[in-house]
């Protein structure tokens, strides 16, 4: 994480940027003495005092701004190299305009950002040049920046210009920003010069790069000092005099179109929604509000030990088996729909007057025993529930209220979420699956290992929003781990039930209006065998037609926003997956594969004695195709 403060990392990740008070007025009283000293007639239009040719005197301002940045920066970031600093001025005129650009790569953007911290030394607003951004358009490229490449942006930058976002600073306030954001500056027609000063660094595990495309039009990599670029402003378009050419390859430059960048855009515009999105209450405790409408879920007691027993005794009761022979399984699958109404109301009858104590104008609208029977490799991939309520958009959420009746932890297969996950996208979520995409599709196990996984006492809470990202291990205990599941939302919401349209084409779902026994007479199989033959649910009236779509994140995109929220790298479930499944290095392996193709299904005939010896790791065996293979062959006999 580059920032210490796990908000600025959250806000940066999403839009690129971030505004902090940096410096004091005594500190920014002390920077104009040193730039007017620097620079005593400021120049014409925009001006670096790292275009100088007196590196003496940029060695001098470097270490003048160091004495008073080193502190604040060492307060506000985790371990980091410093890349140099220099003054920045915009004299009055209309040659001073900055266009929409972006900085130079200078890193493994893969893996990591370089950044500027730059500053106002006195009050800046678009009257006089103020920085504006495209906020979020870090990410709309992965094309490499440097002086001999490109802008990959260079056909759309009048189309961008209304996104542009002006951001006004005070005396002694900075602007952080991604260089690989969209920013630039207008004109200063203000009667006064504008000065600012900009201070650049990476992670310090970060490898600091240079490309150059040379004369056959290859691109060349080097590994670049720190000083680099105090020095290449002064040669720049030229191959580099300094450090040390590491690759040389292909390139063909990209140009962004206009509809992907919409596209991006509207990416960006639909997680910045979530991201502010606050929930209409339940809970009678405003502190347990704040944490799951933070974190999107909450966990505390609820039953005492003869209502956990209660419900234990009514469950081994029933007999119910694993029909289907997942190893997971929940009642409310039974066929026999009048023995889920008797749960259903058993269930209720025991936790309906518990919850009521914690929570407020609530309804409940499902219920069901929740059940892991022992087995290795009884693992449940991470995914979102279904969308169950209209307009969350608004402040409506389902959340699944899952009470434990039996200890549950790493070992049985305990629930691990991954920490504000509801947050991330504003997609509906219709059923059947496995035919249905959805957002986590190709990323199931590139995101697992940062599931926060939850110890929870039998007779504990834990309550999840539906949207967020949820999964749990196997029970590699003897011991079968149950639950009791309640669903519910607020009293005023609409229940509805989202249908993939059954026409192959996965663009258009059916909404309808439910009631809370939809749940009693449909569940996933039988509307995947109901989508497979063509039908539509009965009983509910004419559907309306909604369009079936969802921000498609690459893994590396998904992973960084789960970071960014405050989730780690999760070094003992990696560990237990290692034991179980082998071949997985869990302290070290940060990029689990999350795509594999499938290994087959019979092994080829011998020609003499042959044993086939199961080598896959575990994130080949449970790669998403697989999961899918198997899942619908169990649910539909394909």
């Amino acid at each position: 994480m580059l920032f210490q403060s796990p908000v600025l990392n959250s806000r940066f990740a999403l839009d690129g940027y971030v505004t902090v008070p940096f410096l004091s007025e005594a500190e920014v009283a002390a920077l104009r003495a040193v730039f007017h000293e620097t620079l005593p007639t400021v120049p014409a239009g925009f001006h670096s005092s790292s275009f100088s040719t007196d590196t003496e005197e940029k060695q001098r301002v470097n270490d003048r701004v160091e004495e008073v940045f080193g502190p604040k920066v060492s307060g506000l970031f985790n371990p980091i190299r410093k890349l140099g600093s220099c003054f920045l001025s915009k004299s009055p005129g209309p040659q001073g305009e900055m266009p929409i650009h972006q900085d130079w790569t200078m890193v493994d953007e893969t893996r990591f950002c370089s950044v500027t911290i730059w500053c106002a030394l006195q009050d800046t607003d678009e009257a006089n040049g103020a920085v504006q951004v495209i906020a979020g358009s870090h990410r709309f490229s992965d094309a490499l920046r440097s002086p001999t490449l490109p802008d990959p942006f260079r056909d759309i930058h009048a189309e961008m210009r209304p996104d542009l976002r002006t951001v006004p600073l005070k005396a002694g306030e900075a602007i952080i920003f991604n260089q690989a954001l969209l920013h630039a500056s207008p004109p200063n027609t203000s009667a006064e010069p504008r000065i600012a000063v900009t201070y650049g660094l990476i992670a310090e595990e970060a490898g600091l790069l240079f490309y150059h495309r040379n004369e056959e039009g290859q691109v060349e990599q080097f590994a670049v000092p720190d000083h680099f670029f105090q020095e290449y402003n002064t040669q720049i378009g030229q191959r580099p005099s300094i450090g040390t050419k590491t690759d040389t390859f292909a390139y063909t430059p990209k140009a962004v179109t206009l509809g992907e960048y919409q596209r991006a855009m509207h990416n960006y515009q639909t997680q910045q929604a979530m991201m502010s999105y606050k929930m209409i209450p339940l809970f009678r405790d405003a502190e347990k509000q704040i944490f799951f409408e933070k974190e999107g879920f909450a966990v505390f007691p609820l039953l005492n030990a003869d209502e956990v027993t209660d419900l234990k005794s009514y469950y081994e009761s029933l007999n119910l088996t694993d029909v289907k022979g997942y190893g997971f399984h929940v009642s409310m699958d039974q066929a026999d729909k009048e023995l889920c109404r008797r749960v259903r109301e058993k269930i209720w009858g025991v936790a309906l007057p518990r919850m009521e104590e914690h929570l407020k104008d609530f309804k409940p609208f499902v219920s069901s025993f929740v059940v892991k029977e022992p087995n290795p490799k009884g693992v449940v991939p991470a995914h979102q529930d279904w969308s169950f309520v209209d307009r969350e958009e608004d402040g409506f959420c389902s959340i699944t209220c899952w009470i434990a009746l039996v200890d549950t932890d790493l070992e049985n297969g305990g629930l691990g979420v991954i920490r504000g996950s509801h947050r991330f996208m504003r997609n509906k979520r219709p059923s059947p699956s496995p035919q249905t995409p959805v957002p986590l599709s190709d990323h199931m196990f590139s995101i697992f290992p940062y599931l926060h996984t939850l110890n929870v006492k039998a007779g504990e809470l834990l309550m999840f929003d539906n949207r967020t990202f949820h999964a749990s291990p196997p029970n590699t205990t003897d011991f079968v781990r149950l639950a009791a599941g309640v669903g519910i939302t607020q009293k005023d919401a609409q229940l509805v039930h989202y249908y993939m349209k059954p026409d192959g084409q996965f663009k258009t779902m059916l909404r309808y209006n439910v009631d809370p026994d939809f749940f009693l007479k449909y569940e996933n199989a039988s509307l995947s065998k109901m989508y497979d033959r063509g039908e539509l649910i009965e009983g509910y009236g004419k559907p309306v037609e909604v369009p079936y779509e969802f921000t498609d994140y690459t893994s590396e995109e998904l992973v960084a926003i789960i970071k960014a929220a405050g989730n780690e790298y999760n070094v003992p479930m990696c560990e237990k997956l290692a034991a179980t499944f082998g071949n997985i290095n869990a302290a070290q392996q940060e990029q689990p594969i999350a795509k594999q193709e499938p290994m087959p299904e019979t092994a080829p005939e011998p020609e003499k004695e042959w044993v086939w010896v199961d080598d896959r790791n575990f994130f080949e065996k449970y790669s998403p195709k697989n999961i899918v293979t198997e899942v619908k062959r169990r649910l539909v006999g394909v």
